[in-house]
C-alpha cells in the first residue's frame, strides 16, 4: 500500500513518487557540483543526465521485471507501462555507469574515472532520501521483530491480508545512515585528490556501499532473487561482486606498486576467512531466524574485517609515489 499525497483530476500523487522525484533531483545537482567542480565539462555534465535518466528508467524496470514477473501482463507491458509496477536501485546502477560509458564513447568527455567517482559521491544523497519513501509505504520493510516497538529498531507495517499491525526490521532507516555516512566518507577523500586515484571513490562505493546490503538486504523481506533458484539475492550477490571487485583492484595495484611482500599472503587468507564467515553467517540467518542478531553481527564484524585489510593493501598502493616524492623533496 503506498499513501496518497494529493489526487489531481483523475490521476494519485503518491508521497513515494515524490521522494522519489526529489531524490532524484538532489543526485543530479550532488553530481553537476561535483563534477564542474572537478572537471569543469559543462557539457559532458548536462548531456549525461538526461541519458542517465533514460537508461535508468529502462534497465531498472527491467531488473524488477526479471525478479518479479508476476507483477505484470507480460514483457512488452512491464516495458511500455510506466504507470504502475516497481523499479530496482541497481537498475539505475546501471543505467548511471551505462551513460558515462556512451558519453565517453562519443567524445563528451575525457575520463570515465572522473565521471563515476562524481556519480558515485551524487548517489549517497540521492540514495539516502530516496530510502526515506518507505515511510509512506508498506515496501522495502524488514522482518517481523518480537520484542521491539520503536524507533529506529523497528517500523509498523499494516499487513495487506490480515489488517494486522506488524512491527517489522526498519532496513530502510539502516539503509539511509549507511548512504550518509559513506557520502561523508567519500567527501572527505574527495578533498585528499593527492591521495587517490580517479577511479578510487567509484571502488569504495562499490565496496562499502556492496558490503552494507550483503547484510541489510538480507533482512528485507521484499529482496527480489535469481530465477533459476528462487532464494539467492539478486542485491546481495552483486553487493558481493561490487566488494571482491575493490579487494581484486587493490590488491593488484598494491603488488605492482611495491612487489609481492611477504605479508600480503596472510591479509589475502584473512580476507578469504572473513568473507566466508559472513558468508556462513548468511547461511546460518536463514535456517534459523532466532539467532538473527548474532549472525547479523557477526556478519557485520567479517565484513567491516574484509574492508580494513582491503584499505590497508589500497594504502600500499601509494606507498612507493610518496616514498619517492619525501626523497625528492629531502634532496
Amino acid at each position: 500500500m503506498e499513501q496518497i499525497a494529493f489526487i489531481s483530476g483523475g490521476t494519485a500523487v503518491y508521497w513515494s513518487s515524490i521522494i522519489y522525484t526529489c531524490a532524484s533531483l538532489v543526485a543530479a545537482c550532488f553530481f553537476l557540483s561535483f563534477y564542474l567542480g572537478r572537471e569543469g565539462n559543462p557539457i559532458a555534465a548536462f548531456a549525461v543526465i538526461p541519458v542517465s535518466i533514460a537508461l535508468s528508467l529502462v534497465l531498472a524496470r527491467f531488473l524488477h521485471w526479471y525478479s518479479c514477473a508476476d507483477s505484470y501482463d507480460g514483457f512488452l507491458a512491464a516495458m511500455t507501462d510506466y504507470s504502475s509496477g516497481g523499479y530496482t536501485l541497481t537498475g539505475v546502477f546501471a543505467g548511471c555507469g551505462l551513460a558515462a560509458c556512451l558519453t565517453r564513447l562519443v567524445g563528451l568527455h575525457r575520463s570515465l574515472p572522473q565521471m563515476l567517482d562524481c556519480m558515485c559521491l551524487a548517489a549517497c544523497p540521492g540514495i539516502a532520501l530516496g530510502r526515506l519513501a518507505s515511510f509512506f509505504g508498506s515496501a522495502d520493510r524488514g522482518r517481523v521483530v518480537e520484542n521491539l516497538k520503536s524507533m529506529p529498531w523497528v517500523y509498523p507495517v499494516t499487513n495487506a491480508v490480515s489488517g494486522a499491525t506488524e512491527y517489522r526490521f526498519a532496513t530502510f532507516l539502516f539503509q539511509f545512515v549507511v548512504a550518509l555516512v559513506l557520502f561523508g566518507v567519500l567527501v572527505s577523500l574527495e578533498g585528499s585528490r593527492s591521495r587517490r586515484r580517479d577511479g578510487d571513490l567509484c571502488l569504495l562505493f562499490f565496496m562499502l556501499y556492496g558490503a552494507s546490503q550483503v547484510v541489510l538486504d538480507s533482512t528485507r523481506y521484499d529482496s527480489l532473487y535469481f530465477r533459476s533458484n528462487g532464494f539467492v539475492s539478486v542485491v546481495q550477490v552483486l553487493g558481493a561482486v561490487g566488494l571482491v571487485l575493490g579487494i581484486v583492484v587493490f590488491s593488484v595495484r598494491a603488488v605492482k606498486n611495491t612487489g609481492l611482500r611477504f605479508w600480503y599472503v596472510p591479509v589475502w587468507i584473512g580476507i578469504a576467512a572473513a568473507l566466508t564467515g559472513a558468508g556462513f553467517m548468511e547461511y546460518l540467518v536463514q535456517r534459523r531466524g532466532s539467532m538473527a542478531l548474532l549472525a547479523y553481527s557477526v556478519m557485520t564484524a567479517c565484513l567491516a574485517l574484509a574492508i580494513g585489510m582491503t584499505l590497508l593493501l589500497r594504502n600500499q598502493s601509494y606507498l612507493k609515489r610518496w616514498s619517492r616524492g619525501a626523497v625528492s623533496l629531502m634532496r
